[in-house]
């Protein structure tokens, strides 16, 4: 009797960054069931953890957070709006923000924007982790037979989870068919493609701030207190700050190109993710997980097979160790995992500015040829391999701040604000881009550090000084 009554009835979670939360019965049920748990295991900054000892957060806490401040958000709207939306509408998006990382792969990013990529030919098709949080969705709803639960709650299952990966993965076309245009503002609390100003990334400044040990400047909680929706001439809505909070919401995409400065695209966890996406890639034919009926898929076959993908998290790596396949591949991929565990990393040689386009993929593979070309027969391909980094406000070179519609409590009507009415000191590029390259042995490292530097004329650039950027942020293991 008493787990009848609780069942219907929000509980509240003690979260190290919001204190205590209250989460509805809804997102419990989905909370506690194996596809989300397995969140507990997927670190949320990836192999971050190696090189900053308190990034030890993962996806599980990141996602809880994220509903709670969905939940949040939607309770001061209302608060001053009560016909912004209903409480249908505001389960589905707390529900979005609930499980908009279910498909994260192990080490989060790592293994959607290198490990993956590994595998896509041009028959094969591209993949992202939000594709695979919808399809992870669907797969925890049939598994746990959540269908009655949502129906309980005054959902109409079809049409709301629809709706809800709708919020977890917009589509690229508009209008959207989960809610008219005078609730399109709904698609901007989670994940914001319009200009990036979202509960998502509210929780993980917040949250890998706090974890990293980097202070957080950008303050969430005083935005959230002063936005409300407003109405474009063609009837669609949209959330608006106001015009006195430019200040911090710029401050909040000064916290976002930091954090990709100092931690998320720091040049020891690029060397890191890098091996042990070589490790997987080596061990991706000889380790399987139990999909569907009992078939076994490779680590890189997962993301077509929940059951199979429900099973793959960081703990691969300890699949790798553990496994005492005499294959070669094998041997390399557990060399890899024994060399991070004993900081025989993959060096930094060195880096430079490019001013120019940022290089693709192929140009990036020409660059690695060429480079090679100049050490003599000395280095190979596999040898040596380039890094891209782009930091930026999250919109390229744009500044997304003037995509955001502002409000005056002394003036009818929203509106954008451009940088250079509020200040001559706010920055006029947003984004700065650079190539560093790496060696795979300890001993190239002077060898490809002068081939890079005798490479670098040949395309305008300039190598940058060992003290520039990243070298005054390395952390030693």
């Amino acid at each position: 009797m008493q787990h009848i009554i609780d069942d219907c009835y929000p509980k509240i979670f003690n979260d190290s960054v919001h204190g205590h939360i209250e989460l509805h019965p809804l997102c419990v049920k989905i909370i506690d069931t194996p596809q989300f748990q397995r969140l507990r295991n997927i670190k949320q900054l990836g192999a971050t953890y190696y090189t900053y000892p308190g990034a030890c957060h993962n996806r599980f806490e990141h996602c809880i957070g994220t509903c709670h401040l969905a939940a949040k958000l939607l309770r001061q709207i209302r608060l001053h709006q009560t016909e912004a939306c209903d409480d249908q509408d505001d389960l589905c998006v707390q529900i979005a923000g609930l499980c908009h990382d279910l498909g994260h792969g192990p080490f989060s990013h790592m293994f959607d924007h290198q490990f993956i990529p590994e595998f896509q030919t041009q028959t094969y098709r591209k993949w992202n982790h939000e594709e695979g949080s919808c399809k992870m969705l669907d797969h925890l709803i049939a598994e746990n037979d959540l269908k009655s639960e949502f129906e309980k709650y005054g959902l109409n299952f079809e049409k709301d989870v629809a709706f809800i990966k709708e919020l977890i993965n917009p589509p690229s076309e508009q209008p959207y068919k989960g809610r008219p245009k005078e609730k399109q503002f709904l698609y901007e609390i989670v994940c914001n493609k319009k200009n990036g100003v979202d509960v998502d990334k509210w929780d993980y400044f917040a949250r890998d701030c706090h974890h990293l040990g980097i202070p957080n400047s950008f303050d969430h909680n005083r935005v959230i207190s002063n936005m409300m929706v407003v109405n474009s001439s063609d009837g669609t809505s949209h959330i608006a700050a106001r015009d006195k909070d430019f200040d911090q919401l710029h401050e909040m995409f000064h916290v976002r190109s930091m954090l990709h400065r100092r931690a998320y695209q720091h040049r020891v966890n690029t060397s890191i993710e890098t091996m042990i996406c070589d490790a997987m890639t080596l061990a991706n034919d000889h380790i399987f997980y139990n999909g569907e009926n009992g078939k076994r898929v490779k680590i890189s076959e997962c993301i077509d097979d929940m059951f199979a993908f429900t099973r793959l998290t960081d703990n691969v790596v300890f699949d790798i160790m553990n496994s005492e396949s005499p294959h070669a591949d094998m041997v390399k991929a557990r060399q890899l995992i024994q060399r991070i565990h004993t900081r025989q990393l993959y060096q930094y040689c060195a880096g430079a500015r490019i001013n120019e386009t940022i290089p693709s993929s192929s140009d990036v593979r020409k660059f690695v040829i060429e480079i090679v070309e100049l050490s003599n027969k000395k280095l190979t391909k596999g040898d040596i391999f380039i890094s891209v980094v782009r930091i930026n406000y999250g919109d390229k070179d744009n500044n997304p701040l003037e995509k955001f519609l502002f409000y005056s409590k002394n003036s009818p009507g929203a509106f954008v604000i451009r940088a250079d009415e509020v200040s001559s000191m706010l920055p006029s590029s947003f984004q700065d881009c650079y190539i560093q390259v790496f060696c795979r042995d300890k001993n190239m490292k002077r060898l490809t550090e002068q081939c890079f530097r005798g490479w670098c004329p040949s395309k305008g650039l300039t190598p940058m000084r060992e003290d520039d950027v990243y070298a005054k942020y390395e952390l030693k293991g």
